[in-house]
């Protein structure tokens, strides 16, 4: 699931903007994205050769057919940092993704197709809607299973099949993955067997119409049809309403932000989703601010927990998801003065810098850590 993951996918964009990614090494792909790429022997010394199908299925680039690659529409919003947000791919990833696909070699443009990443979003968002927030990834394999949905069906169609899971004992590890990818979005949350929403019933109504098949006249030639699709991704994004707008509060200047942005509400919605918060306060029972020390567990008795939760990520990363569900270790509680002012130096930091967002993980956490180490000098004079 690495490979799936949402920076994952933006430092193999970088790369792939300034090398050509059929012919790239090892060694500096592995170098400039962190991933291994094995097995690390003989006749595999181009990761092409086994992730060339994972490029071409999250939409980075495709073989040309002349020993070389091309980046995708998709693949230079991915490489520029803060224009496109994990919310907008992923979304736009299960409204693209067929079955059979184009990234495969049995694709046959003139076949039925089905998309069942849209299905399982659809299907989430259809119990939602109705005030059922969580769901087996059991159940969701079994109803589109059995349903044989295309996955553009109305909203009756899908609450006429939601019913608990019992049919499929032991879910297909890919089938659970794949339903795990997806909960980067910044409104999911998964476990092991489960998946739950934290969207407002009428958001998930919303949204539920909102998503629809990436359409249009497929064609023949494989790369050419994910170049098409790709080529689709801003105006299918753009008719997404993705702000959230009754599960979010849509002042962002509440939140510490002083000017509001795609990306940030991704942040928010992360930071603001219930389930995300719920499991890691189970996990990290304290009361202690991770940026000011203060322990709010004994400043506030009254209070059961006054704790915000903080995204280390960029902006417009989603919550990384494992085999296990959504993990936690990219979050730190912060009281909900020192998170408005973590916003605040953000904001600072990336206009003073110039940039729209983190260029990666590493330069959001490093920036976090500045921040808490400026305002701990500061509260010591």
């Amino acid at each position: 699931m690495d490979y799936f993951q949402f920076d994952e996918l933006r430092k193999i964009a970088k790369f792939a903007a300034h090398n050509d990614l059929y012919q790239a090494l090892r060694g500096p792909m592995q170098a400039a994205t962190g991933l291994p790429y094995s097995p690390d022997k003989p006749g595999y010394e181009r990761p092409w050769r086994n992730y060339g199908r994972t490029f071409i299925l999250t939409m980075i680039a495709i073989s040309d057919g002349k020993g070389g690659a091309k980046l995708t529409e998709v693949g230079k919003l991915l490489a520029d940092d803060g224009k496109i947000t994990a919310d907008e791919y992923f979304h736009f990833f299960a409204q693209a993704t067929t079955d059979p696909s184009p990234a495969f070699s049995k694709w046959n443009y003139l076949a039925p197709v089905r998309y069942p990443l849209l299905f399982v979003l659809r299907y989430l968002l259809a119990r939602a809607s109705q005030g059922e927030f969580t769901t087996e990834i059991a159940e969701i394999v079994r109803a589109y299973g059995s349903s044989g949905f295309v996955g553009d069906e109305d909203q009756t169609d899908f609450l006429g099949i939601i019913a608990p899971s019992g049919s499929v004992s032991k879910v297909p590890r890919q089938a659970s993955e794949s339903v795990k990818v997806l909960a980067q979005v910044s409104y999911l949350a998964a476990t092991k067997t489960h998946i739950t929403v934290s969207l407002h019933p009428d958001d998930a109504e919303k949204l539920f119409h909102d998503l629809a098949p990436i359409g249009g006249t497929r064609l023949a030639n494989k790369a050419n049809e994910i170049l098409r699709i790709a080529a689709l991704f801003p105006s299918a994004t753009a008719d997404l309403g993705l702000e959230y707008t009754s599960s979010v509060v849509s002042d962002l200047e509440e939140a510490g932000f002083s000017e509001g942005a795609r990306v940030k509400r991704t942040h928010l919605t992360i930071e603001r989703n219930a389930k995300i918060r719920s499991a890691f306060f189970a996990a990290n029972p304290g009361g202690d601010c991770d940026f000011c020390g203060i322990d709010t567990g004994k400043s506030y008795p009254w209070v059961p927990k006054i704790l915000d939760i903080h995204h280390l990520l960029p902006l417009c990363s989603g919550a990384r998801t494992s085999k296990d569900g959504t993990l936690l270790t990219d979050l730190v509680p912060n009281c909900p003065t020192c998170h408005r002012a973590v916003h605040r130096y953000y904001d600072k930091w990336l206009r003073d810098k110039g940039q729209n967002d983190f260029a990666d993980a590493e330069e959001a956490r490093k920036v976090y850590s500045e921040a808490r180490a400026e305002y701990r000098k500061a509260a010591k004079c």
